[in-house]
């Protein structure tokens, strides 16, 4: 299989199976919180790596305790990037060229994963996160490897997320 048909599943694995629905686009761009921040909240960052059926992709998830959860996929370029927080859910698949943005609600209507914010942050900061991502992976139906290191505290992140106009909504 071509590397595009992979794109959707690894990042789907990767953000726990979790994009998708319809669009609720608010303009050119969504807020870009690029600029580092520097709070008294707990901040983490960790690498990983996936792969699926001879096509391996890294990434790095960033977390701000109880707020962000932020998470990129690349294979030479960036493949896509996801953040969640408390009541949103926003995907960028970069070479597809589409995004989503909507509710865990929404998230639920469309493929039938009953997640929230929380569940998400336990499940990659527990201890067996890649394997419990890969269990989630096989329930869409592909086999993956996940091997995520540990989460490192770390003083300031940056949490980008920017989408182009010519994005179309998944």
């Amino acid at each position: 299989m071509s590397l595009k048909k992979h794109i959707l599943p690894i990042l789907l694995g990767l953000t726990i199976m979790a994009t998708g629905c319809r669009s609720q686009r608010d303009g050119a761009t969504t807020a870009d919180t690029s600029t580092p921040t520097t709070t008294s909240a707990k901040l983490y960052t960790a690498n990983f790596s996936v792969s699926t059926d001879g096509l391996s992709a890294n990434g790095q998830m960033r977390m701000m305790e109880d707020s962000i959860l932020w998470i990129s996929a690349s294979k030479v370029l960036e493949l896509g990037r996801a953040k969640f927080t408390p009541d949103s859910v926003m995907v960028y698949a970069t070479v597809m060229n589409r995004y989503f943005k909507g509710t865990y609600e929404e998230l639920y209507r469309r493929f039938q994963l009953r997640t929230d914010f929380k569940t998400m942050s336990e499940t990659v900061r527990s201890a067996d996160a890649g394997a419990r991502l890969a269990e989630m992976a096989r329930q869409f139906g592909f086999d993956a490897t996940i091997v995520m290191e540990p989460w490192k505290q770390v003083d300031n992140l940056a949490f980008p997320f920017a989408i182009p106009k010519s994005v179309k909504p998944l």
